[in-house]
């Protein structure tokens, strides 16, 4: 008995040999194939020539063949045939291979082109021109005073929604701002007088700036300005979260249509927030320009956006939004400025609106003429005064309505409140409206306090009430205002008697006729009892014939029309004016009431 004690590797080795046997022998096997084909082919062509005959052998078939002659020619032609089959052969092979190589190429292109990059390419490299050198400090190192206005898109030619001048205290760490209407009429630098807001687009910030720095009164130079496409900003940052503590409906100004502002966190679009601060600019009449600190609280929130959560958030947003301001700050400056402001602590982060009085102006709708007496206190640089001291020193924001009808009692107090300042020269009391109740029946005078819960506003109420010499002080604490302090002024409340004019005297009695041009309820009737009362105190040289509603409730200024050329009537319509504190006076031939005077209300007349 025998065994085979070969291991496996020599079956494979006899497998790999037959292999290669049989892959010789079918090589081998094409070859002679291919030899057949040609003398079949050789034969068949001796044949059609004749060269056969009948014997199957002759001496010549076993004698070398001479290839200088036909035979050669015909033998190439054999040998052609076959180099080309090969060449294709070849040509086909060699095309796949290309081919292969091309989808390779093309796989590797579209799979590896990440790879590669984030492999040798990973450093992204800003243009020159668009690089920020990040400076040693990120922290403004002195105080600076600068302009920041919000624009449409346009900022060759802006249309300005928002100015708000920013004083910075380096020393304090502490911001002081001051919001003011676009519509503010100013002196303009070779323009006379203006709208600050159309100052940018006669000459630019530049312009703008030179503005503020003689019409604010505060003896200050404005350091930088900050013009910014408010909408094209805010929708490079992918929009902004503004948190407000009420609810707001506002006029979308693209369309024509409105939007609401919800308690809580609003996420806002571009152009959401671009009509939220023209809605705050002042152009809307009845929206106290104490809301116009909304605007800084926009601000401040792109600020913050812009920002992000570190330098490098913050470096890159400020490429991203480059293209969007006009500005005289370099990039590395604005870095420092975004920086600083976005840590300022809300107690150090104060804000103001400037004081104006409104007029309407034909073409231009609402204007405003400013009071700049106290924003150099405002804004002067000192030591920060202590908590304590800061505490105890709160202006108070205060609403004061007519709710008599007396002309003039309720702008009389708003200048006697504005008189009243601490030690330190601090306002003790800001007016932020002053206009009509709801009607003029009241009896008693109110002081109605909306924050109880601060000492500093109860003390301010009883002030007032001592101030007054009467009034109830109630509190609001379930009703929204937007002052700490309503006072609404009754009968009870008697003004300090300033000297009066002796009435004129005319000859005989005045008949006149009083018309409500404005729209509030018994109007006229009030204002007969006010000049009835004042002229016919020893004798009546005044009568009211009719008191009735005019032709609409859209008259702005109030008329006192002359017919008549009596003694004393034109210093009589005179009298009448002083006391109405409001009007015009006017003459006419078209006396259709047949009576000496007529008196026209219009909105003047209720809105001192």
């Amino acid at each position: 008995m025998s065994f085979d004690y070969r291991d496996g590797d020599d079956d494979d080795n006899r497998d790999d040999k037959n292999d290669f046997s049989e892959n010789r022998d079918s090589f081998k096997r094409d070859e002679d194939r291919e030899d057949r084909e040609i003398e079949r082919e050789s034969f068949s062509r001796r044949r059609d020539k004749g060269d056969l005959d009948d014997d199957f052998f002759k001496d010549e078939d076993f004698e070398f063949a001479d290839y200088s002659g036909e035979d050669t020619e015909e033998e190439g032609y054999r040998s052609k045939r076959i180099r080309e089959r090969r060449k294709r052969r070849k040509l086909l092979y060699t095309s796949l291979i290309i081919l292969l190589i091309i989808i390779v190429a093309a796989v590797g292109i579209v799979f590896g082109y990440k790879w590669v990059r984030n492999r040798f390419f990973n450093t992204v490299e800003i243009p020159e021109e668009e690089g920020i050198t990040i400076p040693d400090s990120l922290e403004l190192a002195q105080d600076v005073n600068i302009i920041i206005a919000g624009s449409g898109e346009d900022l060759l030619e802006p249309e300005v929604n928002s100015i708000i001048f920013i004083s910075y205290y380096s020393t304090s760490n502490e911001t002081r701002s001051l919001c003011m209407p676009v519509k503010t009429l100013m002196d303009i630098p070779g323009i006379g007088a203006e709208l600050i807001g159309r100052s940018v687009e006669i000459g630019g910030m530049d312009l703008l700036s030179l503005t503020l720095e003689k019409g604010l009164g505060m003896d200050m130079e404005v350091d930088h300005y900050l013009l910014m496409d408010i909408s094209g900003i805010v929708n490079k940052l992918g929009g902004i979260e503004l948190e407000l503590d009420q609810a707001y409906v506002i006029n979308n100004y693209s369309d024509g249509s409105t939007f609401n502002l919800e308690p809580g966190m609003n996420l806002l679009e571009g152009p959401e927030v671009l009509s939220i601060l023209k809605y705050f600019s002042g152009i809307e009449k009845d929206i106290p320009l104490t809301d116009m600190k909304m605007q800084k609280q926009i601000i401040d929130t792109m600020i913050l956006k812009t920002v992000g959560g570190d330098e490098e958030n913050l470096i890159n947003n400020i490429n991203i939004i480059w293209d969007f301001i006009d500005s005289d700050m370099s990039k590395e400056e604005l870095l420092k400025l975004f920086s600083t402001f976005s840590k300022i602590e809300a107690d150090k982060n104060t804000v103001y609106t400037l004081e104006a009085s409104s007029t309407e102006l034909e073409g231009e709708g609402i204007i405003y003429l400013p009071d700049v007496g106290g924003l150099s206190d405002l804004f002067k640089k000192e030591q920060t005064p202590s908590e304590e001291t800061a505490v105890s020193e709160k202006t108070v924001d205060i609403i004061i309505l007519n709710g008599v009808g007396t002309p003039g009692i309720a702008s009389g107090l708003s200048d006697s409140l504005k008189s009243q300042v601490y030690d330190s020269g601090k306002n003790k009391f800001n007016i932020i409206e002053v206009g009509n109740a709801d009607n003029f029946n009241y009896a008693a005078t109110e002081i109605i306090v909306y924050t109880s819960s601060e000492a500093i506003v109860m003390n301010a109420a009883n002030d007032i009430k001592d101030i007054l010499k009467t009034g109830n002080i109630t509190t609001g604490e379930d009703e929204v205002a937007s002052s700490d302090i309503i006072i609404i002024l009754g009968a009870d409340y008697s003004p300090d008697p300033a000297a009066e004019a002796e009435p004129v005297e005319v000859s005989g009695i005045v008949d006149m006729v009083i018309l409500n041009g404005e729209g509030t309820a018994k109007l006229a009737a009030t204002v007969q009892d006010i000049l009835e009362g004042y002229f016919n105190t020893d004798s009546k040289i005044l009568e009211v014939i009719e008191t009735r509603d005019a032709d609409n409730w859209g008259y702005t200024q109030t008329e006192i029309i002359i017919y008549t050329d009596g003694e004393g009537i034109d210093a009589f319509a005179e009298q009448i004016q002083e006391r109405l504190g409001v009007g015009i006076i006017k003459k006419s031939d078209n006396n259709i009431d047949d009576v000496d005077i007529t008196i026209l209300l219009g909105s003047d007349y209720t809105s001192q």
